[in-house]
């Protein structure tokens, strides 16, 4: 009965981990902005017709060209300043070099909307569009996962113990092929090959808990999947029950099979007096150190070597790799470009007309100052009040107030600020969910667990009887 009952609830906790891992699937994508993607449309399609194809498919928050307005105008004076460079030149944002093609920026949050609605419209309309961004599936990560499942596996004291509580980190790491995510997995199978030591023998479930080793890859592979984002973080609590249960189904079979033999062997020794780091287990901790360790090798290629998102050679803005581009270059405004404009127009009001200084690129510390004379007992007293500072807390409240904007503004808050824009059709892709400094450090962290536990084995876990192990 208690085996029938393991069986049934471990089918219902697997089956529903899969279909989460299934349904919550993602996949890297390579894109030219941060947090967006392009779509091109032949300029022999209206505007009004692509939004309406995006929006039927769920699309919305579209950075389009009738979307763009004056950002503001001074509450004190609407007269502005003649000074218009900066709103004529952000119109460039919304065609190609050669002006064949429109280009709307849209939310990464409507990918698979965007990548129907722009299929859809080329097919039906007959014309040429498409998107920046390109899915890779990265076969190489869950490969590296399985390697490390393998190694783990045949090391195993109980392969077939091993085997079923172990598949549900691959299978994660091949819902999520993200090199964090793979690294954590590999974490998870060292810890289960811990645990693996430990069958069968009395108080199994409380020497999990007691042991510093197991406790460690547990929790810090958890801390690392919530670091990649909450998601994964919920779906590797479903793979930690899943192998859990797993645990619990086996544990109930061989109580099954024992009960119908004659009789059978009880160890001797409990799950508490078996160390789970010795001789033979010490070297697998060194071991799996190797894949996360290819997993960071490969992280560092792909860096470096991002494939271009741009599409059939068409020249469409992109932040370049910091270089200063030329005259020919065709450099577009960037949000330092905002920030210039906004001061001019917000100063505006402050400045005599006859102070040529008005027209100078503002620097950090910059002020307007407004003088006020006040008539007191030992005469006028002349006092100056900042009205406006440039500075970081003027350029957060701009950014601010752009994020409320459907506009050019809200693309180029979500990139550096100094980022360097011009036309490209080779310009090396972005990748958020891949290539950034967090997941550089989630490796290295990853990478220095193995090798912290080995030191720690070495300095404090080391039994006189390990050599009889």
């Amino acid at each position: 009965m208690k085996f029938r009952f393991s069986l049934f609830f471990s089918l219902v906790i697997f089956l529903v981990l899969c279909g989460f891992l299934y349904g919550l699937r993602s996949m890297p994508v390579a894109k030219i902005w941060n947090n967006y993607s392009v779509a091109y449309v032949s300029n022999a399609v209206s505007e009004d017709l692509v939004v309406f194809y995006l929006e039927n498919e769920g699309c919305q928050d579209v950075i389009t060209l009738s979307g763009q307005k004056v950002p503001f105008v001074s509450s004190i004076s609407p007269v502005a300043s003649a000074d218009n460079e900066y709103l004529d030149q952000r119109l460039r944002y919304f065609s190609d070099m050669s002006s064949s093609y429109r280009l709307f920026y849209i939310p990464e949050k409507y990918q698979d909307g965007a990548s129907r609605a722009i299929a859809k419209l080329s097919r039906e309309m007959g014309i040429e569009a498409g998107l920046d961004s390109i899915e890779r599936y990265p076969w190489m990560v869950p490969l590296i996962c399985l390697a490390a499942y393998i190694i783990l596996f045949i090391a195993s004291k109980y392969r077939s113990v091993f085997a079923l509580p172990g598949l549900f980190p691959l299978l994660l790491s091949l819902s999520q092929p993200f090199y964090a995510v793979a690294a954590s997995v590999c974490l998870m199978l060292l810890a289960i090959y811990l645990i693996n030591g430990l069958w069968t023998r009395r108080k199994f479930v409380s020497a999990i808990f007691r042991s510093l080793y197991i406790d460690i890859l547990i929790v810090s592979s958890l801390m690392l999947m919530l670091a990649v984002s909450f998601t994964v973080f919920l779906l590797s609590l479903g793979v930690f029950a899943a192998s859990a249960m797993a645990f619990v189904f086996l544990n109930a079979l061989h109580e099954y099979q024992e009960y119908k033999l004659s009789f059978t062997f009880i160890p001797i020794f409990s799950a508490w007096q078996i160390p789970v780091v010795y001789r033979k287990t010490a070297k697998y901790l060194v071991a799996t150190s190797f894949p996360i360790l290819a997993l960071l090798i490969m992280f560092l290629i792909s860096t470096a070597s991002t494939p271009a998102a741009s599409i059939q050679g068409i020249a469409l803005p992109s932040p370049s790799d910091g270089t200063m581009p030329t005259a020919s270059s065709f450099s577009l405004p960037n949000m330092n470009s905002f920030y210039e404009w906004a001061w001019k127009q917000l100063s505006y009001p402050y400045r005599t007309l006859n102070d040529s200084s008005a027209i100078k690129a503002p620097k950090d510390g910059d002020s307007i100052n407004v003088t006020h004379y006040e008539n007191t007992d030992d005469g006028i007293v002349v006092t100056e009040e900042p009205v406006l500072t440039y500075n970081d807390e003027f350029k957060k409240k701009l950014r601010e107030d752009a994020m409320d904007r459907v506009s050019v503004e809200k693309l180029l808050s979500s990139q550096d600020d100094d980022v360097v824009v011009k036309y490209s059709s080779g310009i090396k892709s972005k990748s958020d969910s891949q290539h950034n400094g967090i997941n550089l450090a989630l490796l290295l962290t990853a990478l220095i667990i193995p090798f912290a536990l080995f030191a720690a084995y070495l300095g404090l876990g080391r039994k006189k009887y390990e050599n009889s192990k």
